[in-house]
Formats: C-alpha cells, sequence, structure tokens
C-alpha cells in the first residue's frame, strides 16, 4: 500500500472541509450585501466556482484516489464500491490509472482496470 496515496486522502478531505467553510463565508456575505440591497454578483460567481471544484474536482480526485488504494491493496472493486449506480466515468479510471502507475505498478492499463472494475 502506497503512504504517499493514503496521505493525498487524506489532504482531499480537508480540502473539501476548507472549501465548504469558504462557501459559507462568502453565503453569508450574499447575505449581508441582499439585506442591504447591494450588488452581490462577484461573490456569486466564487461562491458558485468554489462549489462546482468541491462537488466535481475534489470529490472525482478523491473517489480515485480510493479506488487506486484499494486497487493497490489488491481488494475486489465490488467489496470497495457495492452500491455504486453511475458506475466508474472514464475522467476517473484515468486517474486510477496514473495514480496506480506512480505509486505501484509502472505497467498497469486502462484495460486492467476496466477489468478490475467489471470483475
Amino acid at each position: 500500500m502506497s503512504i504517499e496515496l493514503k496521505i493525498k486522502s487524506i489532504h482531499l478531505g480537508l480540502e473539501a472541509t476548507v472549501i465548504r467553510r469558504e462557501e459559507n463565508k462568502l453565503r453569508r456575505q450574499m447575505l449581508w450585501m441582499r439585506d442591504r440591497q447591494m450588488d452581490d454578483s462577484s461573490l456569486h460567481s466564487q461562491w458558485l466556482s468554489l462549489k462546482q471544484h468541491r462537488r466535481q474536482d475534489v470529490r472525482d480526485e478523491n473517489r480515485a484516489t480510493f479506488l487506486a488504494r484499494a486497487y493497490i491493496a489488491g481488494k475486489a472493486y465490488v467489496s470497495v464500491e457495492a452500491k455504486t449506480h453511475d458506475g466508474v466515468d472514464f475522467r476517473v479510471r484515468q486517474r486510477i490509472v496514473k495514480m496506480v502507475q506512480k505509486y505501484h505498478s509502472q505497467n498497469t492499463t486502462l484495460a486492467d482496470i476496466n477489468e478490475w472494475i467489471a470483475a
């Protein structure tokens, strides 16, 4: 198992927490500005950007890290993510391959990951 991936997973969880805290600050600022009938459009766009980054980018990277750690540990995909409804999208699969290649085996391919997920 890769200690680097474990550390990365912990930091991604903390990053989501920090982003959520900043989102809440922006939301309070927007409410304050709306109460005073001021324009809050720039704050709103910042808030949407942070929210999208946390919900899509950080979440996908954390999921890919989690699945890469499971693959390296030799766990079956269904034992790790038994109740997934949407499957693993291509972008996450590519990130899994890159992480496994970097931290475990240079000759792991996308076909190996697809086979692991389908098994």
